[in-house]
């Protein structure tokens, strides 16, 4: 008894689109791998040169505490306390994800204030979950305290701000690792303080 294979004769167009869709599909594998690493690469570079200079002077402004339907007018002052000013945006998923990591990570942070400024109208942070329902103070503030007192340009964009009302360390915050990260080039601040 013997077993014969058929064979599948394809006309000559089909095999060559194939092996042209495959060398195009691996092509684009290439330069995504590339673009990917590229984006991470600024993303660190990006998160030095955004916002003001690490030792610099703290611009103080005003805001209203707007979770929890509280309304209260205050003003970022350092008070002789550190401090973690979070820039972020209800709409953005990354903010939310920042967000909730400060729930976590806040705790953590013994006698240090933690504020989470934003630029939204009030019924975009009742709308988001992460904002509505944070133990962290979400403010409302001016919309030129991110883009011209701080010059912040995008967000999630975290301050580690010293007791004198000094900027310590900045970053794109987007998780709990880069708070941490953030709050690690802070001198002293986790450890010591």
């Amino acid at each position: 008894m013997s077993i014969t294979m058929g064979v599948i004769i394809l006309p000559l167009w089909v095999a060559i689109s194939q092996w042209v869709l495959l060398l195009a599909l691996g092509f684009f594998v290439i330069v995504a791998y590339r673009q990917i690493g590229y984006m991470l690469h600024l993303k660190d570079i990006g998160s030095e040169r955004d916002g003001l200079p690490v030792g610099e002077k703290a611009p103080l402004f005003d805001y209203i505490l707007a979770n929890h339907k509280m309304n209260v007018e205050a003003r970022l002052d350092p008070q002789g306390k550190w401090t973690l000013l979070l820039f972020a945006d209800p709409s953005c998923i990354s903010c939310q994800t920042a967000v909730s990591a400060l729930e976590h990570f806040a705790p953590t942070l013994r006698g240090t204030q933690v504020l989470v400024a934003t630029t939204s109208e009030p019924t975009v942070i009742e709308a988001v979950e992460q904002f509505r329902d944070a133990s962290v103070p979400i403010s409302r503030v001016d919309r030129d305290v991110p883009t011209k007192l701080y010059q912040t340009l995008t967000t999630p964009f975290a301050y580690i701000i010293d007791p004198e009302g000094i900027i310590r360390a900045k970053g794109m915050a987007s998780d709990e690792a880069t708070l941490r990260k953030i709050a690690q080039k802070a001198e002293n601040w986790l450890g010591g303080k």
